[in-house]
C-alpha cells in the first residue's frame, strides 16, 4: 500500500509539468533550426599522377574524409504535415593524405574539400500531433564545391564549382518542451560529382 500511495504522489506531482507541454506541430508554425553532424564525401577527386611528373596511369583519390558539417534552417508549417523553408549549410572535410611510391621514390599527396549549400527545404511529418515524430526531409538549391590537391612535388591545384543540388533523408523529432525540439536526421545527397 506504501508503494501504491508513493506512486500516486509522484504521478500527481508530475501532471502538472505535463500539463503544460503543448506538442506536436500546428498549422502556421515556424521553427529555426540549427543543425550539425558529420558528412561522408560521395564522390572522388581525379587526379592524374601525370601532372606530378609521373609517366604512368591516372588513379582518382578521395577528394577528402569525413568532417564536421554545420547550419541552419527556418521552416514554415503551411499544414501540420507539410514544411516549407530555407536552408543554408556547409561542410568542412578533413584532409585526405595518400602515399605513391614509383622505382622508390615516395610521394606524399594531400586532398581536402569544403562544401556550401543553400536549399529550399521541405519537410514532410507523419503523425503531426504526436510528441516524438518521423519525418521526411528533402532540399533542392546549390551547392558550391572547392577541392585542393598537394603533393611533395610541389605540385597544388584547386578547382571549385557550383552544381545543383538535391538531399532526401528520413529523420526523428521529439518535443523537449513547448519552445524547444530535438531530433536526428539522415540524409542522402543526390548530386552530380562535385569537381
Amino acid at each position: 500500500m506504501k508503494k501504491l500511495f508513493t506512486a500516486a504522489v509522484l504521478c500527481a506531482l508530475l501532471t502538472p509539468a505535463f500539463a503544460g507541454i503543448d506538442q506536436g506541430i500546428d498549422k502556421g508554425m515556424t521553427h529555426i533550426s540549427v543543425l550539425g553532424g558529420f558528412a561522408v564525401p560521395s564522390s572522388e577527386y581525379g587526379f592524374s599522377p601525370m601532372d606530378a611528373g609521373y609517366s604512368f596511369g591516372s588513379e582518382d583519390f578521395d577528394y577528402a574524409d569525413v568532417g564536421g558539417t554545420y547550419g541552419v534552417q527556418v521552416m514554415h508549417y503551411l499544414t501540420k504535415n507539410i514544411g516549407l523553408g530555407l536552408e543554408f549549410n556547409g561542410t568542412n572535410y578533413s584532409e585526405a593524405e595518400y602515399t605513391l611510391s614509383v622505382g622508390g621514390v615516395k610521394n606524399d599527396i594531400k586532398t581536402s574539400a569544403n562544401k556550401y549549400s543553400m536549399f529550399l527545404a521541405g519537410k514532410f511529418n507523419f503523425a503531426p500531433d504526436a510528441k516524438t515524430r518521423m519525418y521526411v526531409p528533402l532540399g533542392v538549391g546549390f551547392a558550391k564545391y572547392k577541392g585542393k590537391i598537394k603533393d611533395d612535388f610541389g605540385l597544388e591545384e584547386s578547382e571549385s564549382n557550383t552544381k545543383p543540388a538535391l538531399y532526401v533523408g528520413l529523420g526523428v523529432e521529439s518535443d523537449i518542451n513547448d519552445i524547444f525540439i530535438w531530433g536526428f536526421e539522415a540524409r542522402s545527397p543526390k548530386k552530380p560529382s562535385p569537381l
